[in-house]
């Protein structure tokens, strides 16, 4: 079988899988449109990388990929947009959380998140972000304090308000991840040059994808920042061999919901 087939009786010679093929690897065949029907140029196959484009845009099925069959491609459901005014409350609307109600997390709640955020776009299609979910407050002070023992053998200017979060920390406050009832770390091989990107994107996704779950988050920006730099954090992340931090989020349920949008600067935008 090759890359892809084509079922003649439903292909409607549209030329959309050829259109849509990021990589050119799709030609329409020989007297296309009246005769002939889309195939592969062979010689570049080895460039598609599974993106599934081909097979979403065919609006009759009738393209099967070899690594992706049309039937097991959930259809899109109609209106499936949101409106422009539903897109801005929900970006405007969320909120960095740091207060957090002392509940856990159904595993199965976030696993139906991060089943979401796998769609999210990745270099290449690459797909290399992994995912570590600490669900054990427990474990998430232990990295608080992590941290903290971290942020003690640096210069007060190296960290940005690294004097008032030790103080914080002293009167039993949590300025590193907020007490969080749970932590989600993306990760990925440390040579990969476009993991970071990648996970920069999921973690983006993931942190307005949890609003429809009633879950607030906060990125965890100090944790990234020490498990870059200290060898003790990022060994208390116990995170593959070869794999470093890209970035995290605390999660958990907001303690006190918000109900207004706070102001912003003006978007800087240069017009060309």
């Amino acid at each position: 079988m090759g890359l892809i087939t084509v079922d003649e009786s439903k292909c409607a010679r549209c030329g959309l899988c050829a259109r849509a093929c990021p990589v050119g690897i799709i030609a329409l065949g020989e007297g296309f449109p009246t005769t002939g029907f889309p195939t592969t140029i062979e010689k570049i196959e080895k460039g598609c990388i599974t993106c599934g484009h081909c097979v979403a845009t065919c609006p009759n099925g009738a393209l099967n990929h070899c690594r992706m069959n049309p039937e097991v491609c959930q259809p899109l459901a109609p209106g499936w947009r949101l409106t422009p005014a539903q897109v801005g409350q929900l970006i405007k609307g969320r909120r960095s959380i740091r207060n957090y109600r002392p509940e856990p997390l159904d595993p199965e709640v976030i696993g139906q998140l991060l089943d979401i955020v796998r769609y999210a776009p990745t270099g290449m299609n690459s797909q290399t972000v992994s995912w570590k979910v600490i669900l054990d407050e427990q474990e998430v002070q232990f990295l608080s304090l992590a941290v903290i023992e971290w942020m003690r053998t640096l210069d007060g200017d190296q960290v940005h308000g690294i004097r008032g979060m030790l103080k914080a920390w002293e009167m039993g406050r949590d300025p590193v991840l907020r007490k969080a009832p749970a932590l989600i770390v993306a990760h990925g091989a440390a040579d990969d040059p476009m993991a970071s990107a990648s996970a920069m994107i999921a973690l983006a996704n993931l942190d307005l994808a949890a609003l429809p779950f009633g879950l607030g988050t906060c990125w965890a920006g100090f944790l990234h920042q020490a498990a870059l730099s200290s060898y003790e954090v990022a060994t208390a992340l116990a995170l593959p061999s070869g794999h470093r931090m890209l970035g995290g989020v605390m999660i958990g349920y907001p303690e006190f919901e918000y109900t207004r949008i706070p102001t912003r600067n003006p978007a800087q935008v240069t017009w060309g």
